[in-house]
């Protein structure tokens, strides 16, 4: 695990942040139950950046958790007010309370499980 003034590298693409708020990014292969997760973010539908299970991990009863729309569904039945969860596309922006978030097209034209047209995304933080 690598860590940074509060940002912890988890493994593979999973990311989470400890400042202000709290910050996952791509939560997977979590090994312990953090439920302290105010704001999850999730860039595609692929298992290892959109996994169910270590999303329970880190989120807590009010957690805002954004994710591509191919799995806005899925994502509202992890037991989460619906409310709190957004789907997202490229070239959209958020604010969550103090933090603002942008997203940008995120594929692989050498790719094809990463294609153009699934609107997958990646997420800045404009600040």
């Amino acid at each position: 695990m690598f860590e940074l003034d509060g940002v912890e590298v988890l493994g593979h693409s999973s990311i989470r942040i400890a400042k202000e708020k709290i910050i996952y990014i791509d939560p997977f292969r979590i090994k312990k139950d953090y439920n302290d997760a105010d704001l999850v973010l999730c860039t595609h539908s692929h298992y290892d950046h959109f996994s169910i299970d270590d999303i329970r991990k880190v989120k807590k009863d009010d957690t805002m958790i954004l994710v591509t729309e191919d799995v806005k569904e899925e994502a509202m039945l992890m037991g989460v007010n619906p409310l709190n969860v957004v789907g997202v596309k490229p070239y959209q922006e958020f604010e969550f309370e103090d933090i603002s978030i942008e997203t940008i097209p995120a594929y692989n034209k050498f790719k094809e499980f990463h294609p153009k047209e699934k609107e997958w995304v990646r997420i800045y933080n404009r600040n």
